[in-house]
């Protein structure tokens, strides 16, 4: 009898930790906390995050994203999952790294290392020159990209662009990750 009530209690408390938010919390956090170690690799091996670099960010967060929510289908839905339950876990999980990267951001451009916007300033110039623009142009182009070169703007931009190349990956990923629970006893709800 103690039995059936210890497993009956081991069964609701893990209902309670795999809840979605649960889980989109903590693989947003590892995707997160990985995507930043990735930045600060970059930053200490002085590598320009131009070519294929610059999409390694992305293959983590579609890795996050795929791993999070297959984590949540298995363990936590009996195996089967919606097309609409995975793309908001996709969704959540992509938010949660959003918010990781934009407070990153902000604070190692604002406080860590505030000489990096400058290097990224004339890389940009650079480029433009390389281009053949003239040197009104580019000085044209540099004066508006100031006003988005600033902590507080990259930081929201982070955020937009994680949730928005979340979504994305979510509404891809969730073609292949979710899976119907056709069985009879599936179609009628639990009491």
């Amino acid at each position: 009898m103690e039995t059936q009530n210890e497993e009956r209690t081991l069964n609701d408390s893990t209902a309670v930790k795999c809840s979605l938010l649960n889980n989109s919390l903590k693989y947003g956090l590892i995707t997160g906390v990985a995507m930043v170690l990735l930045s600060l690799l970059f930053y200490v091996l002085d590598v320009t995050m131009t070519g294929w670099i610059q999409y390694a960010s992305l293959v983590i967060l579609l890795a996050g994203i795929v791993v999070g929510t297959l984590a949540y289908r298995d363990k936590c839905s009996r195996g089967y999952l919606s097309y609409g339950r995975s793309l908001g876990s996709g969704v959540l999980i992509s938010a949660v790294v959003g918010l990781i990267m934009a407070i990153y951001s902000y604070l190692f451009f604002n406080f860590f290392d505030p000489g990096e916007l400058l290097k990224i300033k004339q890389i940009a110039e650079e480029k433009m020159f390389e281009k053949g623009l003239t040197d009104e142009q580019v000085e044209q182009a540099m004066s508006m990209t100031k006003m988005f070169m600033t902590p507080v703007f990259i930081a929201i931009s982070s955020l937009f662009s994680m949730a928005l190349w979340g979504t994305v990956f979510s509404l891809l990923a969730s073609i292949f990750i979710k899976k119907n629970d056709d069985s009879f006893d599936g179609a009628f709800p639990q009491s």
